[in-house]
């Protein structure tokens, strides 16, 4: 044991050389050291096969089964870009077919909320200017309208349709309609519904999406950047599968293999050990204004004025 301790001590000294060499604090370089030490065992054991990963990579191959119709749900608005974002990857994973052309049916209201697809972020996510097209119709009949044609010409290896919350005009009966075309089809249909609830669909499988950390980037030799931003993460919970209860993963999405693979909830709840995923607070604090509520004056009886 102690012939093992004394390397590790010596890489953790080197580590914090660098850290005041590169201008950081004593107290900064040590942080950087244990951010590094930790994040590299925790990235070591997730390596390691086991039931978490098996059933993870299950999921994903049931979501990206031909002719299977797969709803993604968020929460709340302001979750859209996570929703969005793991049914992009879903798609580009997709094996054997990663050159094809995606088609994204977006929701006016959540253009107008969460903003359009922005291309020199697609291009970082892993697209390609000619794989990837967008549609935006003003009503929600036209967009169910074009899920279907699009459906029918077998032209996309993907359709991505948007749906915000639980509209009337998209109930039980017309997803069974979008699921049927899709299996007789052979298509994928990756329906999102926006700050929406669970309701009875058609779908063969439900998904709940939710941002998380990331962890540190990846250096060329394995070892991890301390206080840097790698790759997405989400928080994916399965409400509806062939699973007999519903799973929990943590899958990271890597843009230049187009891969998604799975994370230790450890490594995706505290990218930087000791310090909080999300500092500071949201909003500052207002620099003008009173130090208490003033006190009330007093209540008089005014005379009628008639």
């Amino acid at each position: 044991m102690a012939g093992h301790a004394m390397p590790r001590q010596e890489i953790f000294a080197l580590r914090q050389a660098i850290a005041r060499i590169e201008g950081k604090s004593v107290h900064a370089a040590r942080m950087a050291a244990e951010d590094q030490e930790r994040l590299e065992s925790a990235t070591a054991d997730a390596a390691a096969p086991g039931p978490e990963r098996l059933d993870a990579e299950a999921l994903l191959q049931e979501a990206l089964q031909p002719g299977a119709m797969t709803e993604i749900r968020s929460t709340r608005l302001g979750e859209a870009g996570a929703a969005s974002g793991f049914a992009l990857a879903l798609a580009l994973s997709r094996p054997a077919v990663s050159e094809g052309r995606h088609l994204v049916i977006g929701d006016p209201q959540v253009a107008r909320e969460a903003g359009l697809p922005y291309a020199p972020g697609l291009g970082d996510f892993g697209f390609r200017p000619q794989q990837f097209i967008h549609a935006l119709p003003r009503r929600l009949e036209d967009a169910l309208w074009l899920a279907d044609a699009a459906l029918a010409s077998r032209a996309f290896t993907t359709i991505l349709l948007e749906i915000h919350g639980n509209p009337r005009k998209f109930g039980l009966t017309e997803s069974r309609r979008l699921g049927l075309k899709t299996r007789a089809t052979d298509g994928l249909l990756l329906l999102i519904r926006h700050a929406g609830e669970e309701e009875a669909s058609s779908a063969s499988l439900r998904l709940k999406v939710e941002p998380a950390p990331a962890a540190a980037r990846r250096l060329t030799d394995g070892s991890m950047l301390g206080g840097s931003i790698g790759n997405p993460v989400f928080r994916v919970l399965s409400e509806k599968s062939r699973f007999p209860a519903s799973c929990e993963f943590f899958l990271e999405w890597n843009p230049h293999e187009r891969r998604l693979s799975p994370v230790l909830a450890s490594v995706a709840a505290q990218p930087f050990p000791g310090r909080p995923p999300h500092p500071g607070a949201l909003l500052p604090a207002a620099g003008d204004r009173s130090a208490g509520a003033q006190a009330l004056g007093h209540v008089l009886a005014f005379e009628r004025a008639s």
